[in-house]
């Protein structure tokens, strides 16, 4: 099916975004010329179609003929990279599981990744709660295994919790969510880590501040930032891990490092830089990889 899309390589593109911008919207162009920025819903490989939604006026549907020859050819690289993500967490002999959380107003779905190992073994692992820029919680999820699984850490990835921080009632939808990860998800309670790329990044400081949900040990920040002055007096937990992953080309995350790092300190967190030759997009598996480590103190 994937050949029905374009009989031609599959052209891979880095698409590098503005200050602290949606990492998964790009810049599509149709045959006519018309140029848009949006992020991809869905892909109806038998109908040729994918929906895409805009952030200033929804979702809409075009057609594969619709679109210019690269951005067809991107498709293609985009649903290959999927079913290989998809192969790879058999390879790394773990699972992945699908659950819902249905709290008293809300109901959020979400992934698994459990790294391999005995039922004894991760009954008490590290766990990860990832949040994904777009929503799309188990294409982040399979993005970030590989490192899950080199470190042993249980990692979730959810639905819905999208870049930007105003829809209403955030804060109990994430806690109606968590309550049901705390009693569905097998983890060590002292060993609970939030983060995510970006404006996933930021999401994942905010609940460690305004959640008591659990006694938070830190934040994967990848190319995110505490959110300016207006949240610099949020009550952090003090004794947390931060592990910030920027790439050394993200002008946006090198603005507000030093600040932020300031801030963490001040409230006795610990804070380690690991850096990646790039942008503001998702680093490599071994710096993944190395700030899970880090994160879980299994190196310095």
């Amino acid at each position: 099916m994937k050949n029905s899309i374009l009989h031609i390589l599959a052209v891979s593109i880095l698409h590098v975004t503005n200050l602290f911008a949606n990492s998964e919207m790009r810049e599509w162009k149709l045959k006519n010329g018309e140029v848009f920025r949006a992020e991809i819903e869905k892909i109806d490989e038998e109908k040729q179609s994918v929906l895409l939604r805009k952030e200033d006026t929804g979702e809409f549907t075009l057609t594969f003929d619709e679109l210019s020859l690269i951005d067809r050819a991107w498709l293609l690289e985009w649903i290959e990279t999927e079913e290989e993500l998809e192969d790879k967490v058999k390879q790394l002999g773990g699972k992945l599981d699908h659950y819902q959380a249905k709290g008293d107003t809300t109901v959020t779905d979400f992934y698994v990744y459990t790294p391999s190992g005995t039922p004894e073994e991760t009954k008490n692992r590290p766990m990860m709660i990832l949040f994904d820029p777009s929503g799309k919680g188990r294409r982040y999820l399979l993005r970030h295994m590989e490192a899950g699984e080199a470190a042993k850490i249980t990692l979730i990835g959810c639905d819905v919790f999208r870049n930007k921080m105003g829809e209403q009632n955030h804060l109990t939808r994430f806690n109606e969510f968590f309550s049901v990860v705390q009693q569905s998800i097998p983890h060590d309670p002292k060993k609970i880590f939030l983060g995510g790329t970006s404006g996933g990044a930021l999401r994942g400081y905010i609940y460690t501040a305004l959640s008591d949900k659990a006694e938070w040990a830190g934040v994967y920040a990848n190319v995110g930032w505490l959110g300016g002055m207006k949240n610099w007096k949020l009550p952090f937990r003090e004794g947390m891990r931060v592990a910030m992953v920027n790439g050394n080309n993200d002008v946006a995350a090198e603005q507000s490092r030093e600040a932020d790092t300031n801030i963490l300190m001040q409230r006795k967190i610990t804070v380690s830089l690991h850096a990646f030759e790039g942008g503001h997009h998702v680093p490599p598996v071994n710096v993944q990889t190395k700030a899970f480590l880090w994160l879980t103190e299994q190196i310095n």
